[in-house]
């Protein structure tokens, strides 16, 4: 389970959500994990940020390709698209703030709502003298962190280019507004409208609409390996880190297009036979595949999965796979053997859960729990057969409030929530008084309970305490007190969650601390708590001590009004 949240201010407060919508999520790079949980093997997986901005002091000019055509990777031609009298910058420049955009009436149906400010960069001159501007606008809210917009500077004018730029509003929040209305319509960057879906062979690539832009941002030119060209910029493969316990065999890393004005779009691969529902429209020469659902391996804990996936990057390790189906246009659909590394990777991502009543190995692998398909730029996904997923949430977040005098107060939680209570309707609002007493609806509640899914990104756990079980509710004990919770607190957290600790020999514990909580799943709360403390258990157990760095934890003072939260992570 898990819960989060992130501390608003008396005024408008400004949030940050990391959402399912446009424009908001930092797409991240994905490290799975592996612990031995009650004699098994458990699969975590998890997520450490892809950032890349770099901000050079000068800028030097690149004229862009005015080529009509170029070679695409297959050898063909691809139509370029073409930015006549437009030479892009390499690297772009920072500016200074151009006052180009203002903060308007906050938005009474969303206390987290705000903008924070617009970043400026010159990434482009004309063949007349012009500049291409692009403006970043910061905007803390449920479901979005920035908006794009492009400006056209000409003798001293900015003239905002409404086609390439976003919609002012468009997810409902008025937050901020332009300073002055001077539009040009006429002006279009082709080369920056950019098309939904690519399809190559048998792969589609669907632009990743909840991947952050402002995070994909670059200065630089490329990052990771080239593997076409389109008529927006050429596609890039960037891998991470090999997945910890799959022997190499897995990486993750995230298609995108390097767009001039140094936007890193990112594109989330499919099969174009798999159906919406998870079905493959394939011809089967297995037949148990026959009306199986399969998925790419989820790659994070309790929080979102962005556009990520592991890639079989060794095809040298696959000598053992074997054909079970085909599609129309010829492409084929593998399985491995149960001796292979793939396949016990696959395994231990199925055992993640540490749920008892597991089918074994031999029974997955027969009832092709992993298939493997090669896309069409030449890289291996591997796909889990939807039975043998295995499920995680956020469990049992408890949200406690303690202003300094009676007060109402309003919080949303940046998650898709399964379970509350009281019953969280888009948003709670109750009256809380200083010992913690909450109102609403005439009754009467001591804490805010959730369970769910965040929305952000769920961090690579690098670090913890290696405890014999038997210690497991002395240490928990001593470290939430260290963070800064009270004894009742404590006392509810070990409550739920001693019950839930594997018997095991030995187990991890982690916390993860409020500014990742604050990713995971972030909080608007009005008015903005004086002090927040929230904390989050990432468990496992083990058969053995093993070696992990000592987790440091750090002390949460609580001064003024308090929010405090705890959760952990449960398995389904």
């Amino acid at each position: 389970m898990e819960e989060e949240k992130k501390p608003a201010s008396d005024a408008p407060m400004h949030i940050e959500m990391p959402a399912k919508k446009k424009r908001n999520l930092t797409w991240l790079w994905i490290l799975i994990t592996a612990v031995v949980v009650g004699g098994g093997v458990a699969a975590f997986a998890y997520r450490g940020a892809i950032k890349d901005k770099i901000w050079p002091p000068k800028a030097e000019e690149e004229t862009a390709i005015i080529d009509d055509t170029t070679t695409s990777s297959s050898g063909g031609t691809t139509s370029t698209s073409v930015d006549e009298g437009i030479t892009w910058l390499t690297p772009r420049v920072k500016l200074a703030d151009l006052g180009l955009f203002k903060a308007t009436t906050h938005n009474a149906d969303d206390p987290g709502a705000g903008y924070t400010g617009t970043d400026y960069y010159k990434v482009a001159t004309t063949s007349d003298g012009g500049e291409i501007i692009l403006a970043i606008v910061k905007v803390e809210t449920m479901g979005t962190s920035d908006d794009f917009h492009h400006f056209l500077k000409k003798n001293g004018t900015y003239y905002w280019l409404s086609e390439n730029s976003d919609t002012i509003g468009a997810d409902g929040v008025n937050v901020y507004a332009r300073t002055t209305s001077d539009t040009n319509s006429t002006f279009v960057i082709k080369s920056l409208q950019l098309d939904k879906t690519l399809t190559k062979g048998s792969t589609k690539l669907t632009q990743d609409t909840g991947a952050s832009r402002v995070d994909s941002f670059a200065s630089d030119t490329t990052a990771g390996d080239k593997v076409a060209e389109t008529k927006w910029g050429d596609l890039y493969l960037l891998e991470g880190k090999d997945i910890d316990k799959s022997n190499g065999l897995a990486k993750v890393a995230q298609y995108y297009i390097l767009c001039n004005d140094g936007q890193r779009i990112i594109y989330h691969p499919e099969a174009t036979f798999r159906n919406d529902d998870g079905t493959l429209n394939i011809t089967w020469s297995n037949s148990v595949g026959q009306n199986q659902k399969f998925s790419q391996i989820q790659t994070s804990g309790c929080g979102s999965s962005g556009g990520s996936y592991p890639l079989i990057v060794n095809e040298s390790s696959l000598t053992s796979k074997s054909v079970v189906g085909s599609s129309s246009s010829g492409t084929k659909v593998y399985t491995v053997a149960e001796s292979s590394d793939l396949a016990e990777f696959a395994y231990q991502v199925y055992l993640m859960d540490g749920m008892g009543d597991k089918a074994s190995k031999s029974t997955m692998l027969a009832d092709l729990g992993l298939l493997t398909i090669q896309d069409g730029y030449g890289n291996w996904a591997a796909y889990l057969n939807n039975k043998y997923m295995p499920a995680v949430e956020c469990g049992k977040p408890v949200i406690y409030l303690y202003p300094t005098k009676t007060t109402e107060v309003s919080i949303k939680v940046g998650a898709s929530i399964t379970k509350s209570d009281p019953a969280y309707n888009n948003g709670w609002k109750v009256i809380a008084s200083p010992s913690g007493l909450l109102s609403l609806a005439e009754k009467t509640y001591d804490s805010l309970f959730w369970e769910g899914t965040g929305f952000g990104e769920y961090p690579t756990i690098t670090s913890g305490t290696i405890v014999e079980s038997s210690r497991v509710a002395a240490t928990i004990s001593l470290q939430l007190a260290t963070i800064g919770l009270n004894s009742k607190e404590i006392s509810d957290f070990k409550e739920f969650w001693l019950p839930k600790m594997p018997m095991t020999p030995y187990t991890r514990l982690t916390w993860l601390t409020t500014e990742q909580m604050n990713t995971l799943a972030p909080l608007a709360v009005s008015p903005k708590p004086d002090s927040t403390i929230r904390v989050f258990l990432d468990f496992a157990g083990l058969s053995s001590k093993e070696n992990i760095s000592p987790q440091i934890l750090p002390h949460y003072n609580r001064d003024g009004f308090t929010l405090v939260e705890w959760g952990g992570l449960l398995v389904k």
